[in-house]
């Protein structure tokens, strides 16, 4: 039977369900349903306010967010993005949110010790920190927030189960059976829960049978496909514990045994354990263009006798409402010849410029050399917003990529680049990263051209005397609207007055970090061509001894302007990373032009626009300079309908008065990936 009469089945027999209830309310909003393993009618959704005494439940539309993160963001119009909501859940420390999936089984209730079982809930994986007496606690009052949320609208809802994973890296998992079985509820293994769920729809594997394809019963295997496609690279079983020893490889498709947090680059993924279309594992599928499936049903004992290690084609595709995976053994020169032609993601990055040969000065230089091609993303937004917002920005200087090429050059890095960039696509992922360590010690070992020190005397003894100077990274490869590429590549600063010695390990290092291995492997698999890829350098006043430091974030709204989302810390406490129990300050305004803003949260340490009369004028400020550099940067995408703003400001206390500083502002994808 297909997935589509599978799922108009569970549809109708949902609807007479609950046209049964003799008048009570529905328990959930069924738009928000979707289908679990093509049968159990299922919502996404969330614990939160998980520190605080009355916890609540969300569930939430999955067409409209993309992922719990997607949702906290913009539908609970938090801003945070996905690194900062993953602390909030990790952590039990810190921990302000709980991502679950809410499993309705009216339809196909489950009989066990006597009792019937009507919904279930199972807490997605985000690599927790909890250790099992916190983990069993932590879930069972999950379970009791859950039925007290679904109690509220269906008094007779019926008993829930608790889903666990098995006893393994994941959380939570069985360890914890015990004191949740004693609190009362029944548990489960996600793969006992589908196969006592009726009725199973069983599909296919189908294999081709050619010359050196293993032979294996149509009726032994069946799998799900989430993300269609085709793979070719080497089989590689990935057992449980074992998932953080992967490295990316393009040419490898990766079987996990349970369903990994991350996975790193790959050809494919494939899992043994069941996955929902919305997970993280699919989203990154998707957004990577690579086959994403799970078995359904065990795999033959000589399946992993016959592929593991092994070069092999997998082809995903849906027919008519079907699955059909096929998989064969290829030759080396088969795979070569589909890695060549396959259509992996490509980004065009901006040519590099090498004929700008002294220093930029936003203040003085010419305007027409201060874009990316020639000082790179970051700088070239810098430089926008120093001509655009004078009042709210400092001095700032780049170094162009001519010192950057001049530089590897010189200490014949750009003859070991060349040698990688040559023959990568024959070399192991060992191989390349020993190769890319080498160039980064050979940068290391590098001299400067004496106008570089000469330039840098001339500008920090002008503008930065006695002060703390930032080199931060400016590539053609970050901060562009088709790549963010954010973390990939590091900053660092020195004191006026250092000496050479230290200047010059400080640029060799932020140089040096276009070829760490995080930034080669993004890159790589994006499609970016590497000999393209130049390193500038943004030159701007450390921020010592700040008053607040935050981040704010335009959002589109369909109804109207953009809102704007500000979460601000005090003194130089992590925003995106707070420590312990260090709440940040969360605010947002409706739109550009609103007269209020909204309260989501306070700073647990130290007011800063809330409540603070005297910030009030800066905190106008920022919202106007937030609604100017949305402009000035979203106007340079063809769909400025997909993006947004990412500002980071800085409010320094100069003497008496408050200052706002803008540090750094770039494009900002609304399709926070998961």
């Amino acid at each position: 039977m297909t997935t589509v009469i599978t799922r108009l089945w569970t549809t109708c027999l949902f609807l007479f369900f609950c046209f049964q209830m003799n008048g009570q309310k529905e328990l959930l909003e069924k738009k928000y349903q979707f289908v679990s393993y093509d049968k159990i009618p299922t919502w996404k959704g969330l614990a939160v306010n998980w520190g605080q005494a009355k916890e609540a439940i969300h569930l939430f539309d999955v067409e409209k967010y993309k992922g719990h993160g997607n949702y906290v963001c913009y539908g609970l119009k938090t801003g945070l993005l996905f690194g900062q909501f993953k602390d909030l859940v990790r952590d039990p420390k810190k921990r302000v949110y709980l991502p679950i999936f809410l499993y309705d089984l009216r339809t196909m209730p489950i009989e066990k010790g006597g009792k019937t079982y009507t919904w279930a809930v199972r807490l997605e994986d985000y690599s927790y920190t909890d250790d099992r007496l916190s983990m069993e606690q932590t879930f069972v009052r999950l379970m009791k927030a859950v039925e007290k949320h679904i109690k509220k609208q269906v008094p007779n809802a019926g008993h829930g189960i608790a889903i666990l994973a098995s006893p393994s890296a994941s959380l939570p998992n069985l360890t914890i059976r015990g004191g949740v079985e004693q609190a009362g509820y029944a548990t489960m293994t996600l793969s006992e829960l589908i196969a006592n769920t009726k009725p199973v729809i069983t599909k296919e594997l189908t294999t081709k049978k050619t010359k050196g394809t293993a032979s294996l019963d149509k009726s032994a295997l069946s799998t799900n496909i989430l993300n269609e496609g085709t793979a070719v690279g080497y089989l590689r079983f990935v057992k449980n514990g074992n998932e953080d020893k992967v490295k990316s490889d393009f040419k490898n498709i990766l079987l996990y045994q349970s369903i990994p947090y991350r996975v790193p680059i790959a050809n494919g993924i494939l899992t043994l354990e069941p996955q929902t279309p919305f997970s993280h594992v699919n989203l990154l599928a998707k957004n990577r263009g690579t086959i994403n499936a799970y078995f359904t049903t065990k795999l033959p004992s000589n399946f992993l006798s016959k592929y593991e290690n092994k070069l092999v084609k997998i082809s995903c595709k849906k027919e008519q409402g079907e699955n059909k995976f096929t998989i064969e053994k290829i030759s080396e020169k088969a795979a070569q010849e589909h890695w060549s032609k396959q259509g992996k993601l490509k980004v065009i990055i901006p040519e590099p410029d090498v004929s700008v040969t002294s220093f930029s000065h936003f203040k003085t230089g010419a305007r027409s050399v201060q874009n990316v091609t020639c000082i790179g993303a970051k700088a070239s937004n810098y430089a926008l917003l120093y001509h655009q917002l004078p009042e709210h920005t400092r001095p700032g200087f780049a170094i162009p990529f001519y010192f950057y090429f001049q530089t590897i050059q010189s200490c014949g890095a750009d003859k070991l680049i060349k040698n990688l960039l040559d023959n990568k696509e024959n070399w192991s992922v060992e191989q390349i990263e020993k190769m890319l360590e080498t160039i980064r010690a050979k940068i290391a070992s590098a001299s400067l051209n004496e106008s570089i020190f000469n330039e840098l005397e001339v500008i920090c003894n002008q503008y930065y005397k006695g002060k703390k100077v930032r080199l931060r990274s400016s590539t053609n490869c970050e901060d562009l609207a088709e790549f963010n590429g954010a973390g990939l590549y590091v900053s660092k600063g020195f004191w006026q007055g250092s000496e050479r010695a230290i200047i010059q390990r400080k640029i060799l290092e932020v140089y040096a970090s276009l070829w760490l291995v995080r930034a080669f492997e993004e890159r790589d698999f994006f499609g970016i061509d590497h000999r393209k890829t130049a390193m500038g350098i943004l030159i701007n006043e450390a921020f010592p001894d700040e008053y607040a430091n935050g981040v704010a974030l335009t959002l589109p709204n369909p109804t109207g302007t953009p809102t704007i989302h500000i979460n601000t810390q005090y003194g130089e406490l992590s925003v995106t990373n707070p420590e312990g129990a260090e709440i940040p300050e969360v605010i947002y305004f409706r739109a550009f032009n609103s007269k209020w803003y909204v309260t989501e949260s306070k700073s647990s340490v130290h007011n800063i626009f809330v409540d603070n009369a005297i910030l009030t004028p800066l905190v106008r400020q920022l919202q106007t300079a937030c609604a100017k550099i949305d402009g000035l940067l979203r106007k340079k995408v063809v769909d400025p309908e997909n993006y947004g703003v990412d500002v980071e400001f800085k409010i320094m206390k100069e003497g008496k008065v408050f200052k706002l500083y803008i540090k750094q502002a770039r494009l900002l994808n609304v399709v926070l990936p998961e």
